[in-house]
């Protein structure tokens, strides 16, 4: 995904030209573990040591366990970016990690490379994990150190081994996805077909999450069922955005754009835009113009959070978006890369420039009609790989 940052995540470094950045989730389990390990599991493993140092080994159990996460996806993004598939961007969430792909892999082929990565490299991990006690001998002079090492060979052993489950966004569905497509040579109904498996293995976890409540682990249950809503979600989200994309196809953002938007000039008060632009036009949003140069973008959302005692007397340049290259789109840009950039820049709309002169207004409501209007007109979408860029997930 490799462009402007997420709203809700935080940049902390890059690693081999890949930007680390952890969604605020991710903190919720962050948490969790360390408390886990650090209450629970090391002073049963280990009684009678001072409750600092199970915090200490907690904590590098913890660090080292999402370390674990980061070199698993990493392996998809060196992958991908030698296959020339271009990963710039790994997030860490609540419920693992992901490496966004700037598009979808050209082939099958390459497809079971970048997905077997990952696996394979938190096996190597948890191999690498397990030998340390035994090459330092730890287990007889530093046992709890021993059983960090030996927990964090564990854990990845059991990440890979469910990164493998064969279904789709898992490592293992999109292992899948490439034999089917290798198979048809139809990339979307591979797509279709490991979406399923996907939606199957979520309903077999929803299953055993119960049998874990009814035989008494409640919060191991619980959290194997927001697992499985999370992966059936987003198999679900895969295919469509799949279909989306190869609905639309190689329309460009000039194609669907709104040529000479009607604008607000700045010094406009909120009251008169509102009563002269909202209300008579019924638009969305608009570029606002300052000394004849784009200022911005003002959207109904804005004017809506502006009190009502202020409109008379505040300008739409005090409440408007300025302008900023996160709203901001070539007019040859595909249009499935302007609705993720929507995405990520929480905006509905885009502004269309050439340099600095405006030539278009893009919104979401304007694309969703013509994937409609597509749709009810019996476009069937080609059965080959999407080329435009959006996100691939391998949940850890």
């Amino acid at each position: 995904m490799m462009e402007p940052k997420q709203r809700n995540e935080i940049d902390l470094f890059k690693v081999a030209g890949v930007q680390i950045a952890i969604d605020y989730s991710w903190l919720v389990i962050f948490v969790l573990v360390l408390w886990s390990l650090s209450a629970g599991y090391f002073p049963e493993l280990h009684p009678d040591y001072p409750m600092v140092e199970y915090w200490i080994v907690g904590l590098a159990a913890t660090l080292f366990f999402f370390a674990s996460i980061v070199t698993h996806e990493l392996s998809h993004a060196i992958v991908a970016n030698h296959l020339g598939q271009p990963v710039e961007r790994i997030s860490l969430f609540i419920f693992g990690g992901m490496a966004h792909l700037g598009h979808e892999p050209t082939s099958a082929r390459d497809e079971l490379k970048i997905a077997a990565a990952g696996p394979l490299t938190s096996f190597i991990l948890g191999a690498l994990f397990l030998s340390i006690p035994r090459v330092f001998d730890l287990n007889a002079s530093f046992p709890m150190w021993a059983s960090v090492f030996n927990y964090l060979g564990f854990i990845n052993f059991a990440l890979g081994l469910f990164n493998l489950l064969p279904g789709f966004p898992l490592d293992g569905g999109r292992i899948l996805r490439a034999m089917f497509w290798a198979r048809t040579g139809d990339f979307r109904q591979a797509t279709a077909r490991a979406s399923e498996w996907g939606r199957g293995i979520a309903y077999g976890l929803i299953f055993l999450g119960a049998l874990q409540i009814f035989s008494g682990s409640l919060v191991g249950g619980i959290w194997l069922i927001f697992i499985a809503l999370f992966l059936k979600g987003a198999a679900s989200a895969s295919y469509q955005s799949i279909v989306i994309e190869q609905v639309l196809g190689s329309q460009r953002v000039s194609d669907l754009m709104v040529r000479d938007p009607l604008t607000i000039d700045a010094t406009t008060t909120v009251a008169d835009a509102i009563h002269d632009h909202f209300m008579r036009h019924g638009y969305g949003g608009y570029p606002i113009i300052a000394d004849g140069r784009v200022a911005g973008l003002i959207s109904l959302s804005q004017v809506r959070d502006c009190p009502a005692d202020q409109r008379a007397h505040k300008r739409v340049a005090d409440i408007m978006r300025p302008l900023d290259p996160a709203i901001v789109i070539a007019p040859d840009a595909p249009v499935s890369n302007a609705l993720r950039q929507m995405a990520e820049s929480d905006s509905g709309r885009l502004l269309v420039m050439e340099q600095d002169r405006l030539v278009g207004l893009l919104s979401r409501s304007g694309v969703a009609h013509f994937i409609m209007l597509r749709s009810q007109l019996g476009f069937t979408p080609p059965g080959g790989p999407r080329s435009a860029s959006t996100p691939s997930s391998a949940a850890a």
